[in-house]
């Protein structure tokens, strides 16, 4: 060590060990920093007394004398401290009784404030837990008493078919026998076509009686009996100027790259006016096909291409590429040739208007596949169909709520990953659903409870399907706010009583339809009351599996297709 560096023995450098030495020294430092211009905040008198006390000769006497005079104040200002304290105690005795008051109200208004912080922190759904909590103590509390005995009967109502559902269904079972659809309306010629298809009887013959007169709309729910030459003739004879609407479901012979590609030899222009195109179930159909059915129809809005097995990402890229700010709905359900990469997920973010995405039964899709396109390109959705996507968790639907403000219909069944928290974001963030279906997931009866009393009071279309935890707190809920329910399955909810199927079908006034499959906790004779009841009830015994089919429940995205 350098010796000039050292410490010193210099006065500044000592260890002092009296009050005195330290007060000596700070003056000695306050007379520094007077003399650099350095404010301390001391007035003029102080400073010129720090002046002479630190100017003089005898410093050590100057700093005894300066010591015992700032001892001499110490001691008065903390006598009079004392003094103070104890006029305040005597005062506070004399007025004991509004002083405990005054602290009393002070203690109220404060927890007041915390409770209201409180209740302003905990959610909608939080609530509505609390809320069906003491619902249920308050029941198990008449219950015990033996004041809940209620009689809650269903309201028997049968209603006649209208002459235009028989007349269609009776024309449908003798399709064979029409010779003409000529200036019949295409809400009709939609009716016909689907019963035409429910019996199995569409044929080249009566697709070709569909697209006589120029209609808007073309619609065959099952091409299954069409082949490749069948198809390319029906679509070379329709009025592509006018056709706006072309359903081919499960046309999987019939759709090829022999039939597009024949199709474009001879009308060359294509479809100019289309706007919806299904092809659900088309197994042969490619991503070399799908290029040229991108390039026949500029106007698409709306494409359906579920179970077309063989599409794959390049597929998905050619109609993101094309068609990327303008369409508006697309399903990809059960497209397994869709593997995941990152062509995949740049694809699929690429829409920026879709209303409307099925990616469900996609073992490709997971949360970070879909968490671009919820955060970029989901602002105009209503309509999401996630459902069999097994990878999901609560992740996904916290950016669903987060994100997808306008969604309206949602269906999540089969994913088992999910949680009760899923359907408190659900909560927060989607205020516009109406149809949500829940399927095989682990939601527990207050859970459900707690989403329905919320968000319940706008649902029309209601799914619980094997949400085997759900309960009297669900029955409670859907009795009391969902009021506008029109569909309802409740099949495999075995913890449902029939007192509790008697509350939801005496409140649920335009209930409409009812699945109760896997029931076996009724009894025959309510039974009979139901099979009596105007609402539709399928999955019972004594009921018809197929009598009610024109009445299915709508699946996520049936209103665009």
């Amino acid at each position: 060590m350098n010796p000039s560096n050292s410490p010193n023995d210099s006065r500044e450098n000592l260890r002092m060990s009296t009050d005195a030495d330290i007060i000596g020294a700070l003056l000695i430092a306050a007379k520094e920093a007077n003399r650099e211009g350095i404010s301390l905040g001391l007035e003029h008198d102080e400073m010129e007394e720090l002046e002479s006390i630190t100017g003089s000769d005898d410093r050590t006497a100057d700093f005894k004398d300066w010591y015992a005079k700032w001892t001499e104040e110490r001691e008065k200002r903390r006598k009079n401290k004392q003094d103070y304290l104890t006029a305040k105690r005597f005062a506070l005795s004399l007025h004991s009784d509004d002083h405990e008051t005054v602290d009393e109200k002070k203690k109220e208004e404060a927890d007041d404030d915390h409770v209201k912080r409180d209740d302003e922190e905990r959610s909608e759904f939080q609530k509505a837990k609390e809320v069906i909590k003491m619902r249920r103590d308050e029941i198990s509390t008449t219950t015990s008493d033996g004041a809940d005995d209620m009689e809650i009967d269903v309201v028997i109502q049968r209603k006649a078919p209208s002459l235009t559902d028989l007349s269609v269904r009776v024309l449908a079972q003798n399709s064979e026998a029409i010779k003409s659809l000529k200036l019949v309306p295409d809400h009709l010629r939609k009716k016909l076509s689907r019963h035409v298809s429910g019996f199995g009887k569409l044929d080249a013959r009566f697709m070709h009686l569909l697209i006589g007169d120029s209609p808007c709309e073309i619609r065959a729910s099952n091409c299954v009996g069409l082949t490749e030459d069948d198809l390319v003739k029906i679509l070379c004879d329709s009025d592509r100027d006018t056709l706006k609407v072309l359903i081919l479901d499960l046309c999987g012979r019939a759709i090829t790259d022999y039939t597009i590609t024949e199709f474009l030899k001879r009308s060359p222009e294509g479809f100019p006016s289309l706007t919806t195109l299904s092809l659900q179930g088309a197994f042969s159909l490619t991503d070399y096909a799908l290029t040229f059915i991108a390039s026949f129809s500029p106007l698409l809005l709306f494409i359906n291409l579920s179970h077309c097995s063989l599409l794959t990402s390049r597929g998905l890229r050619t109609l993101a590429d094309t068609f990327r700010t303008t369409l508006k709905g697309l399903s990809i359900e059960g497209c397994q040739g869709m593997k995941r990469c990152k062509e995949f997920t740049r694809s699929l973010y690429k829409f920026q208007k879709l209303n409307y995405l099925s990616v469900a039964g996609l073992d490709s899709v997971n949360d970070g596949v879909l968490r671009a396109f919820f955060m970029f390109s989901c602002s105009n959705l209503t309509d999401l169909s996630l459902a069999n996507c097994h990878e999901l968790t609560d992740d996904c639907i916290w950016h669903i709520g987060r994100y997808c403000k306008k969604l309206e219909a949602l269906d999540i069944s089969e994913l088992r990953k999910l949680t009760d928290k899923s359907l408190e974001y659900l909560t927060e963030g989607c205020k516009s659903l109406n149809s949500v279906i829940f399927g095989n997931n682990r939601f527990s009866d207050e859970a459900v409870a707690a989403f329905l009393e919320v968000l319940g009071g706008s649902f029309n279309n209601l799914c619980l399907n094997k949400v085997v935890d759900i309960g009297p707190d669900t029955a409670f809920s859907l009795a009391n706010v969902c009021k506008r329910l029109k569909y309802l399955d409740l099949s495999w909810c075995r913890k449902l009583t029939e007192e509790d199927l008697r509350r939801i079908l005496s409140c649920c006034s335009s209930l409409k339809s009812l699945k109760l499959f896997g029931w076996t906790q009724v009894e025959n004779a309510y039974l009979e009351e139901l099979s009596r009841s105007q609402i539709h009830i399928t999955g019972l015994k004594m009921t018809s599996l197929y009598a009610h089919l024109e009445d299915s429940h709508p699946n996520v995205g049936a209103k665009f297709f």
